[in-house]
């Protein structure tokens, strides 16, 4: 009966363009499962790959089903993998609502074997990973959340999500995921200061999902003051209901990065600037601008520039050395850090956040290429139901 189901599923078929097309039902062996999809967060990765922004072309080669941030139904899921793919233990079965780490290590390449685990998964020189480089051409095809279901391959780490949680929070995991991931604790350095902490001041850059998470991550942390640097005013106005943010700066009103600074110093212990920068606005020139609001001694998070946006001006002097900067660049985030978003994702919510509302905007399937083009949405997801 399975094999005669169809399965839609929006296809990247090359840069800028998408159809829809339909795909046979999988059959599922021991070791794998089948999600029906409740939804997927449109990611800037997304994005980036579909406009074919460098290196997209490395990562991703049509055609593709984009979408990594999953969230689905376990529609059937073999023996095995029952236990196998539980990342929190215990075991899966039919009917949980769940997410996955996108990322699949080979296990085999020198970072994979020699680097410590939590950094494995992020640095393996020959990663699958959902929604970017397992392509739809190659059975049995649904590896990516733009569809309507989803296969799960051997080796995927799956987590279960609260009952209590809606979805619309439930599909911003990888979000949070990717903040976590500056937390005390991912430098072997114990008396440095390379994450979030009790009585810290951070500026948050960019005005997105990620600089939202960041921000309510730090806030969860107990950050002392939090200010939010941002462009896009609905953006800005959504950051103030979210009730973490300190300061909330719009550059359109304060164009001048020196001007910024000062205000942004002026405002924090000693007028000494913030103890952590956390870069999240994917623009190069944020870098240097944020390097200007860093403490000496303080701690610099990339985390926007995921993709090739070109290059900026740093002095060396004065933006690292003299400062004693802590730099720390994040490319992606170990499937560890699933778990812990899901509980501060929780966290938020029992103190109040509103976190639904930074989804915004749903999709359906035939409105994926459309959702991809727009820059409408705070959080868009496709909906394929």
């Amino acid at each position: 009966m399975a094999k005669e189901r169809k399965v839609k599923a929006a296809v990247m078929t090359a840069v800028n363009e998408m159809e829809v097309r339909h795909f046979p039902y999988p059959e599922v062996p021991d070791d794998g499962a089948v999600v029906r999809m409740k939804m997927c967060g449109i990611c800037g990765t997304d994005k980036h790959i579909f406009a074919g922004m460098p290196p997209s072309d490395l990562i991703a080669r049509p055609p593709i089903i984009l979408g990594h941030e999953n969230l689905g139904v376990i529609e059937e899921i073999g023996e095995k993998a029952r236990t196998a793919m539980a990342a929190q233990g215990g075991e899966l079965k039919e009917g949980d609502r769940v997410t996955w780490y996108a990322g699949i290590p080979c296990g085999e390449c020198w970072n994979c074997r020699f680097l410590p685990s939590n950094h494995a998964a992020t640095l393996c020189l020959f990663a699958k990973g959902y929604g970017q480089n397992m392509s739809a051409d190659q059975p049995p095809h649904l590896f990516g959340g733009y569809a309507e279901y989803c296969y799960l391959v051997p080796g995927v780490w799956v987590y279960k999500i609260p009952d209590d949680m809606p979805d619309e929070v439930a599909v911003l995991t990888d979000i949070f995921a990717a903040t976590v991931g500056v937390r005390k604790g991912m430098m072997p350095y114990p008396v440095l200061k390379e994450g979030f902490g009790p009585g810290d001041t951070v500026a948050v850059l960019g005005d997105g999902p990620i600089g939202m998470a960041a921000g309510i991550t730090a806030w969860l942390a107990g950050a002392y003051r939090i200010f939010l640097v941002g462009g896009v005013k609905r953006r800005l106005a959504l950051a103030e209901e979210l009730g973490v943010f300190d300061h909330i700066i719009d550059i359109n009103d304060m164009p001048d990065p020196l001007e910024r600074s000062f205000h942004v110093s002026s405002l924090t212990p000693g007028n000494a600037g913030v103890d952590m920068v956390v870069e999240c606005a994917g623009v190069p020139d944020a870098v240097p601008q944020g390097l200007g609001l860093l403490r000496r001694g303080g701690t610099f998070i990339e985390l926007g520039n995921f993709f090739d946006s070109g290059d900026t001006v740093i002095n060396p002097f004065a933006h690292l050395c003299f400062k004693d900067v802590i730099l720390i660049g994040q490319w992606s985030c170990p499937p560890q850090s699933f778990d812990n978003a899901l509980k501060l994702m929780e966290m938020a919510l029992k103190r109040g956040v509103p976190l639904h509302k930074l989804v915004t905007h749903r999709y359906t399937l035939e409105e994926a290429a459309q959702a991809l083009r727009s820059d409408e949405y705070m959080k868009g997801v496709i909906v394929p139901g």
